[in-house]
């Protein structure tokens, strides 16, 4: 009896939780300028508006991808040399810097993004577009931070070890033990970091300061015009990106470790 109420219930969350994205993928599909469920007269063009033709989306499309790739890599290349410190000799130091951080992220966006406003405007950055990826890296940080971290502590002491005693140099050790260990956590925490950034808003409308405008920026400002099937396109995108980048974390990361698990209990 408890099985079966399990069950009944995992099936209503799946319908829960699938039900605003099978309306809002429908969405998109409406042929007029207007967003109807079910739709009317379904087509296409909308997706060849936001990917192809409309000037507004493909650029503010392209703006997207520079930001989250940019900061995504970024705070990767920030979040390494902190772990690794923080790892190899557990300094002081090491631990502050990871506790700065981790702050950004642990912060109210509308507290970071009116800060980074003012920061932005002070240093002559407000609205330029490297703004908003250094912007993100800083927010994002915590996430490869994180990801990177456990994967430095699931390293096995015992490879290091046979490593010192035949001989091998720090270089040569980070190079074939630490690095290709790692690596998965590294892709994680830039994905963690991608998707994230490519789905925010807050922090980015206040250091855009209208000069540019990602998908997000621009949702918002075609609210405007009321809701539009176009709009549902953006979010039929970043329902795509999150599926395909939490199934690449899921199929190549340790995701069971990612998530907390004790991988001493299997």
């Amino acid at each position: 009896m408890l099985r079966r109420l399990g069950q009944l219930y995992m099936s209503l969350a799946a319908v829960v939780v699938a039900l605003p994205v099978v309306i809002v993928c429908s969405a998109a599909l409406n042929g007029g300028r207007t967003m109807y469920f079910p739709p009317e007269n379904p087509t296409l063009d909308r997706f060849g508006e936001f990917f192809v033709s409309e000037p507004v989306w493909t650029q503010a499309l392209g703006n997207s991808v520079i930001v989250a790739l940019g900061a995504a890599t970024l705070a990767v290349l920030l979040a390494w040399p902190i772990a690794y410190a923080l790892w190899k000799t557990g300094a002081r130091q090491s631990a502050m810097l990871a506790a700065l951080g981790s702050i950004p992220f642990a912060l109210p966006p509308i507290v970071f993004g009116v800060g980074l406003g003012f920061f932005w405007a002070f240093l002559g950055g407000l609205g330029s577009i490297w703004a908003g990826i250094v912007s993100h890296a800083v927010l994002f940080l915590a996430l490869p931070l994180v990801t990177i971290s456990i994967g430095l502590q699931a390293i096995d002491r015992a490879h290091l070890d046979a490593a010192a005693t035949m001989g091998a140099t720090e270089a040569l050790t980070f190079r074939t033990i630490v690095l290709p260990q790692t690596l998965p956590y590294t892709i994680s925490g830039f994905f963690f970091a991608l998707v994230l950034s490519f789905n925010e808003f807050i922090v980015m409308f206040f250091v855009s300061a209208s000069a540019f405008a990602t998908v997000t920026l621009q949702i918002f400002n075609s609210l405007r015009n009321g809701y539009t099937p176009t709009m549902a396109v953006a979010a039929v995108a970043f329902i795509a990106v999150s599926v395909v980048v939490f199934s690449a974390v899921a199929r190549w990361g340790d995701l069971p470790r990612l998530m907390g698990a004790d991988q001493s209990r299997s």
